[in-house]
């Protein structure tokens, strides 16, 4: 079963999306013992150097697991510095990972709806939850 053998991996956009992320993989994973992974892309603008990081990335995984102290959840919260958010998040991910996607309910396309095709499109799987 896909959820049995891979994590489910949630990015890391707003806290409001990441809080009803985590919500949502608590109530979708009630009793299964298995690990999420909360990710947070941060970009690093060409001229900048990538290492070390300007940002401490320790304060940065605190604060995600802030997000998930309420939740029921083996959480781990995985910082990445990249040139390009996408590029950062789908190079963190094990092949075939199902990716547990926040945006609002629209029927017209937004930016996470596109980031939901091109990751099936690399194979793997994506829930998507309605959040406004």
């Amino acid at each position: 079963m896909l959820l049995a053998d891979y994590p489910i991996a949630i990015p890391h956009r707003t806290p409001q999306f990441t809080k009803a992320a985590l919500k949502y993989a608590a109530d979708l994973l009630d009793g299964w013992d298995l690990r999420v992974r909360v990710i947070q892309v941060h970009v690093v603008p060409y001229g900048v150097p990538m290492d070390p990081p300007a940002i401490n990335p320790k304060s940065l995984q605190q604060r995600l697991r802030r997000f998930a102290r309420d939740i029921a959840l083996r959480v781990s919260a995985e910082v990445v510095f990249a040139r390009n958010w996408e590029q950062g998040f789908r190079r963190v991910l094990s092949p075939r990972s199902t990716v547990l996607l926040v945006g609002p309910s629209s029927r017209r396309s937004t930016s996470e709806k596109r980031l939901a095709a091109r990751l099936r499109k690399f194979g793997h799987s994506v829930i998507w939850v309605n959040c406004d």
